[in-house]
């Protein structure tokens, strides 16, 4: 089923505008919302992929006319009102009323540079040996329904070749439910003339990178 975030290879787009203002920021309001996204903890269920899983569930309408960085405000404000921190009154209001939530103690300044290495590192370790090498005839799998997944709607159902062995890492579809499981990750090639009628004649390959339980052999 066609999913508004998932816009890789999706026919009717039209082509691919690039920027050639490469500042990171058009506004001062998207660097302070950048600052609030590096400065906010919430409970231990924010993680990466449950943010993920609420911007994708912006309507349509909504997701292809906001701004970046409002997109980034709207999911927080609704990760905020779904964990209790704050109601939608006191959002709109820009002014809290209620009683203070119970959160964590301000981070010590000395802890910033240490915790950022580690959220940043999704490896873990499994007794669990790889179900593929590199070399192994694979088929990436088809999922439906409204979950988040990491895999390309345009990859789903189509033939590929193991290039690597990434180790073992955090699994995202498991992650957007509070879970933290962890799965294999491997590096897929697959070639374009397989993915879309433009590449047929070419000896083009795509490469991305695809937890094991989006594959299967073949």
């Amino acid at each position: 089923m066609p999913r508004v975030h998932d816009m890789g290879g999706m026919p009717g787009q039209g082509r691919i505008v690039m920027d050639a203002d490469e500042q990171p920021f058009h506004a001062d309001w998207e660097a302070r919302m950048w600052g609030i996204n590096e400065a906010l903890e919430g409970p231990d269920g924010w993680t990466l992929d449950w943010w993920r899983y609420v911007r994708e569930l912006i309507r349509p309408d909504d997701y292809l006319t906001r701004p970046y960085f409002d997109q980034w405000m709207q999911v927080y404000a609704a990760m905020m009102v779904d964990s209790g921190i704050a109601s939608v009154a006191e959002i709109a209001g820009g002014h809290g009323s209620g009683a203070r939530p119970v959160l964590r103690e301000p981070m010590a300044a000395a802890d910033v540079a240490r915790i950022s290495r580690i959220a940043r590192d999704f490896r873990r370790d499994t007794r669990l040996p790889p179900a593929f090498k590199a070399g192994d005839k694979v088929l990436a799998r088809t999922f439906t329904g409204g979950a988040h997944t990491r895999l390309p709607a345009y990859l789903m159902g189509k033939a590929g070749t193991v290039h690597a062995h990434r180790g073992n890492h955090l699994f995202p579809d498991s992650g957007a439910k509070g879970g933290h499981e962890a799965q294999h990750l491997y590096t897929v090639s697959f070639a374009s003339a397989d993915l879309w009628p433009e590449g047929q004649g070419k000896n083009d390959r795509i490469f991305a990178d695809l937890w094991e339980g989006y594959l299967e052999r073949r």
